[in-house]
């Protein structure tokens, strides 16, 4: 009875739900989770319009029933795109480029999805491809400063060195007068 209890607690206790939230968080925040959401969205409404129609068309013998199982398929593909692209972060420059031009494709074979899930596609792509782990964006910029950096580093030491010899200077100068005006 106390570990019911107990068990019920845990799965009510804020904190708990707090944890699994933070831990959630921590892993969509190392893959392109919108565009891999994207990209299973587009998937499942490329491959939806073919498959309320290929029934009907294979039960009766049409010809389109070609096109329309290639369109089915390219919708599976688009969806396993998106799978791919939360699976293996890493390769999701690589995904997003297979993701936009499977998108494309699939206007031939189920009309993209409405037009809908080939333009959800073409963005779950396209994010997928400009997105970049933020630990390596950090490590990049901590590792190798860029030109810019470097050149501003130049700057501010030479404007450094100026304002120490015009300090240097002022000063003697003050110091020169002060004893000129303690001498009169």
């Amino acid at each position: 009875m106390a570990t019911q209890n107990r068990q019920n607690d845990s799965e009510t206790d804020p904190s708990h739900v707090k944890s699994r939230w933070n831990r959630f968080n921590d892993w969509r925040t190392q893959r392109p989770f919108m565009g891999g959401v994207l990209l299973c969205l587009a998937g499942f409404l490329i491959t939806w319009v073919p498959m309320q129609i290929l029934p009907d068309l294979i039960f009766i013998g049409g010809q389109m029933a070609g096109f329309l199982t290639i369109g089915a398929l390219i919708g599976v593909f688009v969806f396993l795109t998106g799978v791919y692209a939360l699976y293996r972060p890493a390769r999701s420059h690589e995904i997003g480029v297979i993701g936009v031009v499977l998108s494309i494709f699939s206007l031939f074979g189920s009309l993209g999805g409405l037009f809908v899930g080939m333009l959800l596609g073409i963005l779950g792509g396209n994010l997928c491809i400009a997105w970049k782990p933020g630990d390596d964006v950090a490590d990049e910029a901590v590792a190798e400063p860029s030109k810019v950096d470097k050149a501003i580093a130049r700057l501010q030491e030479r404007v450094g060195r100026i304002v120490e010899k015009t300090n240097a200077r002022l000063h003697e100068s003050a110091e020169t007068n002060t004893q000129r005006s303690a001498d009169e």
